[in-house]
């Protein structure tokens, strides 16, 4: 629970530095299962029915005029439904399509430090892969 708590605290923490400067994004996605995902200036929020994720987007920028897709490149946490937890690396690309529109996806290699299962009480430490998709609105 501790881990958990230290997560939150540094997402809200984030959050709340950002929000005051930045007009959210807000819509509907899919990265820690199906919710909601949001968007304040350089950090995205995601809350899903598979779990919660932060992430500081530290780089973005454009290909050429001639390509419509913006890119990011950030670095996040997460955590999920099955008492994992981890850090991951989002690499995305963003297309506004209409206005105030955009639609995002992205793929995340991650650590995931996964608590021990009822037969090994060890912490498991493993690498993987995540991606995400979804669409928002710029308020």
């Amino acid at each position: 629970m501790k881990k958990y708590s230290i997560a939150l605290i540094w997402a809200t923490s984030l959050l709340v530095a950002t929000i005051v400067n930045a007009g959210p994004q807000v819509g509907v996605g899919v990265d820690q299962g199906f919710g909601v995902s949001a968007q304040f200036d350089n950090i995205n929020l995601f809350v899903g029915n598979d779990g919660f994720s932060a992430d500081y987007l530290f780089d973005q920028g454009s290909f050429s005029e001639d390509i419509p897709f913006n890119w990011y490149v950030g670095a996040g946490v997460f955590i999920d439904n099955d008492e994992g937890y981890g850090v991951r690396m989002p690499l995305g690309l963003k297309l506004y399509f209409a206005k105030n529109w955009n639609a995002y996806a992205h793929i995340s290699p991650e650590l995931d430090f996964d608590k021990g299962n009822h037969h090994n009480n060890n912490d498991n430490v493993q690498f993987g892969l995540s991606g995400a998709l979804g669409v928002r609105y710029s308020f």
